[in-house]
This record gives structure tokens, C-alpha cells and sequence, in this order.
């Protein structure tokens, strides 16, 4: 587009569709600088605000993204035909955007109001979910703030009439797993061991796929599967009936409350036992679900422990996910400590993970440990607004920044676990893939858990590994393990050459062995299906 004059709307808006198609074919650049043209002749304009959203949004910049979206928001309230759709998708971003920046209040604050005004009912389920998947980060709420938020969500869902609900006496159980991220996400790297195990003269495998994301991951699962269907353009109700008529024995659903989830195909009730598990932390919150998949150690001894679920929870003997090292890891290298002189600390969690209180954790951990450092990687990071924004966070609580390093995402960031010498999880979210990874690289994690199922995985990971003294149950003991650790530069180099090892004989990585033991489960459960019939 030539930056011609525009002298009426309709050339406005014909400026607006070829800045709208840049932003959709990833044409940032281009697209941002066609708004800014357009934005010179046009003072309110909402669609033109949420597309410079967007644009903000996928360049990482948050903090721009949020005064555009207010902008956005001011415009449309002043606009005489009000569009509460367009209000609606502004608030879910603004939600979004605080969650990426690890402000989990506001954001729970905006998903609520997204619920609130949404007009269109599918999408209110999914910013229901969004605001559910949102509190998972908030250390104050209760099992009963939990509860209303299933409430909720489930209210939503109660215009869903369920299918008649049926058994079958197939030659080999039927297993159906859904999801979004049959892919090299977490989940379809966790998943993948499980298919490729599966004893195939005793379970049948369908796999669900929502998402639209292939890659090499994607094809090792269509193949270790023995149907595979797409159901990414489809309605809930066009694949529960696909799954319907597939005659499921078991639907396991893999995403709970994270993004692309399809729990609304479960309240159709497609299948005779309906699973959730892998994907999230917490409970789907749903009574059309029987069974959340978890472990021993997630799960715990203590009913308090599974208070917040709506369904039976099973304990699986060892761990509810199973982790195979990749084959072409670098060689771990012997911690930086030894030649820098000082020890640094690092967490590549998610920065929506990080709390305040988890900050202030840290903070105390440097004051405790001379000369040492802190190192985050995150995507947020790689923004100048994003590492500012990080910073005046940490300057509020008093941090020496001269001694903390942000870096942004990149593609080898496996080879920066040899820049760490003890990685830092996060509560009450925790990590998942990324304390596997630092694992592998010879780095020792630490975490803090408590009572709620979902601060756990941590100490279930370091319970398999054998290393149950690196999970501590206070905050304060957390930075005691984390500092002792530190100081043992014998015991770190140690852990460097071994703790691949260890993770690869551990039942972490033990395919065969979780895939027995999820068999196992799955055929429990079905018997205990048929015991009620």
C-alpha cells in the first residue's frame, strides 16, 4: 500500500483489510506501519485498535499491547452501535497480556469481565476456561474459588444434551486420546512414549487431533496411533459424534483448561469413561469427567491433597508422565561456577509463573549467597518493554540488578542450561518440561510444594529421581536447600556428569514401565465402569 492520502472511509477501511491481511500472513513490520498510516486520519476506529492488539501481541510487547487494548476499549464505549464482541475479545486480551507479565489478579479481573459481556456462547466457554487456567497461578485461592469457577464453566455447558450412554465388549479396549497439541509441545512429547508402548493385542488407539500445528512430533504420533482423525475444523458436537461413533471405550482429554482445550466434547459424553490428565494441573471442575490421571506423588496420601477434584483421581505407582531425553542433547558441561567464580541461579519457567513472592524468594536467596547471580529466559524477555517491565518488578523489591540477567526466547536455548548452575521452580506453578530439560543437562532443580495437587510436579519428578531432598515443603526451606546446594561445589559437579543418568534410569523414563502402568489404570477403571453397570 502506497501511503496515500485517505480521503474518506472507505478507503479507510480498504487501508485497514491490506494491514489486517499483512498481520494474518506474520507481516508484522509491514502491518504495523500500515496502521500507523492509517491511525494519522482515523482517531476512533476499535477494529484498528484491537488489529495494533494483535500486532503488539505477537511481537511480545505487553505493555503496549494493554494501552492499546484501554485505547480499544475507550473507542468502543464511544461508539454508537456498541460492539460487545469486540469489548469481550479486548478483555480476553487484556486478561492474556497479564498473564504473560505474572500480573495472575488482573488477568483473572479481565477474563472475568470477558465472561461477563461475551456474547456468542462457545467463545464464553473458552474464556471461562482461560480464566480457570488463569487462577493456577494464584497462590491465595481456595479450593472453594476453585469450585465457583467450575460452577461456572459447567453452567455453560448445561444447554449440552449428552448422548446415550452405551458399552461395548470390543476385541481390544478402545482408547481415545484428544487434544490440541499433538505436536512438539509438551503434551505431544509427553503422550508420544505412551502410544509408541501401547500393547496393541489389548488397547486400539484413536487419536483426536484439534490443533494445527504438524511437525515431526506430529507424524511419530499419527504413526504410533492406530486411527488418526482431525477434528481442528470441526464443532464439540461434530467430534463428540466422530468419537461416538468410533465407540471409545476410554476418552482421555489432554489440554484440561490450557489453550485449544475441547472439554466440551466431553459434556456430550461420547465415550463410556471420560479421563482428563497430562496437559494441566488442576481438575477439569466437570461431573461428565470420571477420572483425572495423576501419581502417587502429585496426588499424595492425604485427602486434602485431592479436595480440589470433581473426579477420582488415579494414582498411578511412579509418575502420571514419562520423559525420554532427546538423542541428540548436548554433552553436559561442569557447572560455570567453577571457572566464574560464583554461582548462578536460573529459572526458564514461564514468566506468568513467576510471583512476587517467588521473587522475594530469590531476592533472599542472592542476599544469602555472596556474589551470586540470577539468570531468567523467557520470551517476555526479549522485548526492551518486557525486560524494563521485569525490572522495575524486581527494583520494587529491592533487587541488585547488576546481579540478575534476562534473556529472550531462542532456538538452542537447551545449550544455556550450561550457563546455570542450580535452576529455581516456581510455586505455585510449577515447571514441567523445563525441569526436565535442566535434568538432562546435568542441572540440579529446586522446588517448593504444598497441599494443592498442582504445586506438586516438582517433587514428583525429583521423588522418581531419587532426589526428594532437593523438594522442600516451606519457602523458607527452599532457600535453605537452594543455598546449601550452591555451596557444595564438589556435589554440583558431581550431579553434572550423573543426573542424565540417573534420568534415564529412573521411571521417568521408563516407557515400558508407564505405559504398563497406565494400561493398568485404564483397564481398573473400565472394570469398575462395568462393576456399576
Amino acid at each position: 500500500m502506497s501511503k496515500k492520502k485517505l480521503t474518506n472511509m472507505s478507503e479507510v477501511i480498504a487501508a485497514y483489510q491490506e494491514a489486517l491481511a499483512d498481520w494474518r500472513a506474520g507481516n508484522l513490520n509491514k502491518a504495523r506501519s500500515k496502521t500507523e498510516h492509517i491511525r494519522k486520519y482515523v482517531t476512533n476506529f476499535p477494529k484498528l485498535s484491537l488489529l495494533e492488539a494483535f500486532i503488539a501481541r505477537d511481537k511480545k510487547e505487553y505493555i503496549t499491547e494493554l494501552n492499546i487494548l484501554r485505547r480499544c476499549l475507550n473507542e468502543e464505549n464511544q461508539t454508537e452501535n456498541h460492539n460487545a464482541g469486540l469489548s469481550a475479545e479486548a478483555w480476553s486480551m487484556i486478561g492474556s497480556a497479564y498473564h504473560e507479565l505474572g500480573n495472575t489478579m488482573e488477568s483473572i479481573d479481565a477474563f472475568s469481565r470477558a465472561v461477563e459481556i461475551e456474547p456468542e456462547l462457545t467463545q464464553r466457554r473458552v474464556e471461562a476456561s482461560n480464566l480457570i487456567f488463569a487462577a493456577n497461578s494464584a497462590d491465595n485461592y481456595s479450593s472453594e474459588d476453585f469450585r465457583n469457577l467450575y460452577r461456572r464453566y459447567e453452567a455453560l455447558l448445561s444447554p449440552i444434551v449428552p448422548f446415550p450412554r452405551r458399552k461395548f465388549s470390543h476385541q481390544r479396549l478402545r482408547v481415545g486420546y484428544l487434544s490440541a497439541d499433538f505436536c512438539g509441545h509438551p503434551v505431544g512429547k509427553l503422550i508420544l512414549p505412551l502410544l509408541e508402548r501401547h500393547d496393541k493385542k489389548r488397547f486400539e488407539t484413536f487419536c483426536y487431533n484439534a490443533g494445527d500445528k504438524v511437525d515431526n512430533v506430529t507424524e511419530k504420533l499419527r504413526t504410533a496411533s492406530s486411527h488418526w482423525r482431525n477434528i481442528t475444523s470441526v464443532s464439540d458436537e461434530e467430534a463428540a459424534r466422530l468419537i461416538y461413533a468410533d465407540e471409545i471405550d476410554i476418552l482421555v482429554e489432554l489440554g484440561i483448561h490450557t489453550k485449544g482445550n475441547r472439554l466440551p466434547v466431553l459434556a456430550y459424553r461420547p465415550a463410556t469413561v471420560q479421563i482428563c490428565g497430562i496437559g494441566d494441573v488442576r481438575s477439569s471442575g466437570l461431573s461428565c469427567v470420571d477420572y483425572f490421571l495423576s501419581d502417587i506423588w502429585c496426588a499424595g496420601d492425604k485427602a486434602s491433597t485431592r479436595e480440589d477434584f470433581s473426579e477420582h483421581v488415579i494414582r498411578l505407582p511412579h509418575t502420571h508422565f514419562c520423559y525420554i531425553p532427546p538423542a541428540n542433547l548436548p554433552t553436559p558441561t561442569p557447572p560455570p561456577c567453577l571457572k566464574q567464580g560464583f554461582v548462578t541461579f536460573g529459572c526458564f519457567n514461564n514468566a506468568s509463573k513467576i510471583t512476587d513472592e517467588m521473587l522475594s524468594a530469590w531476592k533472599k536467596l542472592l542476599d544469602r549467597v555472596p556474589k551470586s547471580r540470577l539468570l531468567l529466559k523467557h520470551k517476555l524477555y526479549g522485548s526492551e518493554e518486557g525486560r524494563r517491565f521485569m525490572q522495575e518488578r524486581m527494583s520494587r523489591l529491592e533487587f541488585d540488578l547488576s546481579r540478575v540477567e534476562l534473556r529472550g526466547f531462542s532456538q538452542g536455548h537447551i545449550f544455556e542450561y550450561a550457563d546455570m548452575d542450580v535452576a529455581l521452580d516456581t510455586y505455585p506453578y510449577t515447571g514441567g518440561m523445563t525441569t526436565f530439560e535442566a535434568i538432562s543437562m546435568g542441572v540440579p532443580v529446586v522446588t517448593h510444594y504444598g497441599t494443592r495437587h498442582g504445586t506438586r510436579f516438582g517433587y514428583s519428578i525429583l521423588q522418581n529421581l531419587g532426589l526428594s531432598e532437593l523438594a522442600a515443603l516451606s519457602i523458607e526451606r527452599y532457600i535453605e536447600t537452594a543455598a546449601a546446594l550452591a555451596a557444595d561445589k564438589e556435589l554440583l559437579s558431581m550431579l553434572r556428569k550423573k543426573l542424565r543418568n540417573i534420568l534415564s534410569a529412573s521411571p521417568l523414563a521408563n516407557a515400558a514401565q508407564y505405559a504398563s502402568d497406565v494400561e493398568t489404570a485404564y483397564e481398573t477403571v473400565w472394570n469398575e465402569s462395568c462393576k456399576k453397570d
